[in-house]
């Protein structure tokens, strides 16, 4: 249950603006504290670099008019006015003058006093982390335990010649606290932004993630019954069109189950109708003591005509499964159209005579490229179906071309289709007069077969019906020409 919670997409979604939010929260406070700091350590360090420079030129002429106890009071004067610590060395870098009296003699070793007197700077300064116990070797301000202090330095002059330097220490530990607080203030109100922007991502992401927690329970759903499943959609959103993808791709699922149930059950129901067929003509015979030999023939006659019609049921069937999986590849070829209506006219005037149908042809040149045993199966499937169901008149098998398109038309003056019978003509195992179909030899599959194999080459078929006048089927082909060929 653990790893399933912080495995989710709102774990991971919080943590990504958590990590964010902390990445940006982070970078503005150090940004706003490293300004802070620069402005007012730039500024007091700007302010007593030039107090200091100043104080450089004071001594320059205080050296020559006033003796050691004067220079003293003077410089313990100028510190106290300054609010630090004030130390007058030598061009040895020795203390002469030191307000506080304690470094008096010493050589003092710091970088700021050589940027003066060795490097030729006219001032310099440095930060420095002083402590009680180092006063030996630090410039700590009186009544200081340990700060943060700045060491100034500016050489003093006497006629143009370096006479020494003056060092002026200033403890900076206010600035150094002023920022600290901030600091501590900007890192409080981090803490509480966070815990607000925890709590808030929380909850923002329980909202944008119930849609994907509704999206899996149906999808776990789906899994369990199979179908009919739907999730509630509303809004505009990404997640809207995935509920939306979700709902039409259980719909499409649901139709696949309820076509394949049908073709289960059309299909067992026509296998079962030729088999019980056979065994109740074998049974009647075999019961039968002494069986008349003529009604034997009869029967065995019967039971071979169910033969047949399993056999091509089972044909049809397997040919419609190789057409929905596309095992069999088109194997396209230019061909005339009226060519091949008119080898399939011939082969069928013989049906059509023996019924006193008249079968006629108008063929006109047209190519197009496709399988020809594939389009021989439609043209057969048409031509016959159109005498199979014509009792009398005529049965008019036309070839021609109109505009990109070969047209193949099959008109039957037959006992027509009705209208609600339209829109289910294609459906497998469909069948407008069951009885007459069935004792024509007829599956259900033809139309769908034919359908089938029209499209995989680019076309479409049309009908028109009307009930008592006939049928006209027709198929449109895109046209194959020598210019297209060459393209």
């Amino acid at each position: 249950m653990r790893n399933k919670l912080f495995g989710s997409i709102r774990a991971q979604m919080s943590a990504i603006y958590l990590l964010i939010t902390v990445c940006a929260l982070f970078f503005i406070g150090k940004m706003v504290s490293d300004l802070m700091e620069d402005f007012l350590v730039s500024q007091r360090t700007q302010t007593q670099r030039q107090e200091t420079t100043r104080l450089a030129l004071e001594l320059g002429s205080a050296l020559e008019d006033q003796d050691s106890q004067g220079l003293y009071a003077y410089v313990q004067e100028r510190a106290y006015s300054m609010g630090g610590r004030v130390l007058v060395l030598d061009t040895d870098a020795v203390v002469q003058v030191d307000s506080a009296s304690q470094h008096n003699g010493f050589r003092l070793p710091y970088r700021e006093v050589r940027d003066v007197l060795l490097g030729g700077l006219e001032s310099s300064f440095g930060f420095h982390h002083v402590q009680r116990d180092a006063e030996k070797t630090g410039l700590l301000p009186l009544n200081e335990e340990s700060v943060w202090t700045v060491y100034y330095t500016a050489p003093i002059t006497r006629d143009g010649s370096y006479v020494g330097a003056v060092l002026y220490c200033a403890s900076i530990q206010d600035v150094v606290d002023s920022i600290n607080d901030v600091t501590r203030q900007i890192a409080m109100i981090f803490v509480i932004m966070m815990v607000t922007i925890v709590i808030l991502v929380f909850l923002l992401s329980g909202w944008l993630t119930k849609p994907i927690e509704d999206l899996t329970v149906a999808i776990r759903r789906m899994g369990t019954r199979g179908y009919g499943v739907r999730v509630k959609v509303s809004g505009t959103d990404e997640m809207t069109e995935l509920g939306n993808a979700f709902n039409r791709m259980s719909e499409r699922i649901e139709d696949h189950n309820r076509v394949r149930d049908e073709f289960i059950a059309n299909a067992s129901h026509e296998l079962k109708t030729p088999l019980s067929t056979m065994k109740l003509l074998s049974e009647t015979i075999l019961y039968q003591d002494n069986p008349d030999p003529a009604m034997m023939k009869e029967f065995f006659g019967d039971v071979n005509h169910e033969v047949d019609r399993l056999s091509r049921i089972v044909t049809e069937l397997l040919r419609l499964v190789q057409e929905d999986a596309g095992t069999q590849e088109l194997l396209p070829e230019c061909m005339r159209l009226d060519a091949l209506a008119d080898r399939v006219c011939k082969r069928l005037s013989p049906l059509a005579m023996d019924k006193g149908i008249k079968l006629k042809t108008e063929l006109l040149p047209a190519c197009v490229r496709a399988d020809v045993a594939r389009m021989e199966q439609v043209v057969i499937n048409l031509v016959e179906n159109a005498i199979k169901y014509t009792d009398a008149g005529s049965v008019r098998v036309r070839v021609f071309t109109e505009e990109n398109e070969a047209v193949f038309q099959v008109s039957d003056t037959g006992i027509g289709i009705p209208e609600e019978a339209m829109t289910h003509l294609f459906e497998r195992f469909y069948r407008v007069d069951k009885a007459r179909s069935r004792s024509t030899g007829g599956t259900g599959l033809g139309l769908s077969i034919a359908e089938k194999i029209v499209s995989l080459h680019g076309g479409y078929i049309q009908v028109s019906s009307k009930m008592g006048e006939g049928s006209t089927f027709t198929v449109r082909l895109p046209l194959y020409t020598e210019a297209a060929n060459e393209e």
